[in-house]
């Protein structure tokens, strides 16, 4: 074990003793509701959201300790996520983390509303992060709006919804493509569109992939990011510097993902295959392995040069921030 994965699993304990806490602190609901969420959200992983919250405060002068409701807001609102991805109208998934999913233990409708509970806990244990006189009441409802935007329709949710609707795109067999009418999911500079198999000639699939990416896993990584920025008052010129690596270590998570999802076994992820199994959109069915590879590679590259550019944080506490992105990209099973 290096120093780094030392690092990460001294915080996870942090992270999981939090958790544990504020579960704890849950008034007037039936225990079975709150041993549903607690299944999930004690199933393990490494809390690379928490961490990375924490790490950013601190790179802003806060301590690791100031931050955890916030920290724990972001792990609970990315179970409730995991939970619900997993049930049979999603991805059907009957492993996560190496454990029965929560709706082969709890069924599914306790653990639709296991999901909806974590959801709903996690914008309660955020704003409890105002009462610490080191962050107050304005930066904690700043974060907690920026786990919202993230979290929500235009961000993770939305990323949910292209990443449902891409499913067969390739091979002209979206289950839901009757439902569609090209349907744009974001406005930019330069709009990007979901069109019918039908239409297939004009399909930029690679663009639906992007905003996919973007969203689906990357929001709530740069949510984890910023709210730690945030929290501690990080300028804003800063603010934009801290979401580009957010972004760009979001982007790679998801790309290395998918890259596993091909090389790596069952039992090595914990969880099924089942991107192939459900014809996903990814990285990998659209690049290849080696150009997979690479954009990763490029990924932690944009993802450095963004740490290099901050202005204000503290050089010696980045060392966290640059060596996630490394871990990320270099993570294997």
């Amino acid at each position: 074990m290096n120093q780094f994965q030392k690092y990460l699993a001294k915080r996870a304990i942090v992270v999981q003793n939090a958790l544990s806490k504020n579960i704890k602190q849950i008034k007037n609901a039936p225990q079975i509701i709150i041993d549903a969420m607690s299944y999930s959200l004690n199933a393990g992983g490494k809390r690379v959201r928490p961490i990375l919250l924490m790490a950013a405060a601190e790179a802003f002068g806060l301590k690791n300790t100031d931050v955890l409701p916030a920290a724990c807001a972001v792990e609970m609102l990315h179970t409730y996520s995991l939970i619900h991805d997993d049930l049979p109208a999603m991805d059907n998934d009957d492993l996560r983390r190496g454990k029965p999913t929560n709706h082969k233990v709890f069924g599914e409708d306790l653990s639709l509303l296991a999901g909806d509970a974590l959801l709903t806990y996690a914008f309660q244990t955020a704003l409890k992060n105002g009462a610490n006189k080191s962050v107050g009441y304005e930066r904690a409802a700043k974060a907690a709006y920026a786990l919202s935007y993230y979290g929500g329709v235009s961000g993770m949710i939305g990323g949910q919804v292209a990443d449902v609707y891409a499913e067969g795109i390739l091979e002209g067999k979206s289950k839901r493509a009757s439902k569609l009418t090209a349907t744009k999911y974001f406005k930019g500079k330069t709009p990007q569109y979901f069109l019918l198999p039908s239409e297939a000639k004009d399909v930029s699939a690679q663009s639906l992939l992007s905003y996919i990416h973007k969203n689906k896993t990357g929001a709530l990584i740069t949510a984890a990011v910023e709210m730690g920025a945030i929290l501690a008052g990080a300028e804003q010129k800063d603010l934009k510097l801290i979401g580009k690596y957010a972004a760009a270590i979001g982007f790679a998570f998801q790309v290395v993902d998918d890259i596993l999802d091909v090389t790596a076994s069952k039992k090595q992820l914990g969880k099924s295959n089942s991107d192939a199994q459900n014809k996903k959109l990814t990285f990998v069915t659209l690049y290849g392995l080696e150009e997979s590879k690479k954009a990763a590679l490029k990924a932690l590259k944009d993802a450095n040069a963004a740490l290099d550019a901050l202005k204000t944080a503290k050089k010696d506490k980045l060392k966290p921030l640059y060596d996630m992105a490394q871990f990320i990209v270099s993570r294997s099973y």
